[in-house]
């Protein structure tokens, strides 16, 4: 199972409907939430963004069909 990281900050209504978004993927993906302060400040103005590894899959308001394609296709 492929695990991404999902760069999130504290109190951000975003956020947690990016974590949403990401749930109704959850049947075959591993999401681990990271805060932006554990060493993803390049992110800080961004979140949530979504990483596959160095590689970004989506951010700001995060779009199922977006990630999809992100992973299957590149």
């Amino acid at each position: 199972m492929k695990t991404l990281n999902l760069v999130v900050t504290k109190n951000c209504e975003l956020c947690e409907k990016g974590l949403e978004t990401i749930k109704s993927l959850g049947l075959f993906l591993n999401v681990e939430t990271v805060e932006v302060e554990d060493g993803y400040q390049e992110y800080l103005l961004r979140v949530p963004v979504l990483l596959d590894g160095d590689k970004i899959l989506d951010e700001g308001i995060l779009s199922k069909t977006t990630i999809l394609k992100n992973l299957l296709f590149t």
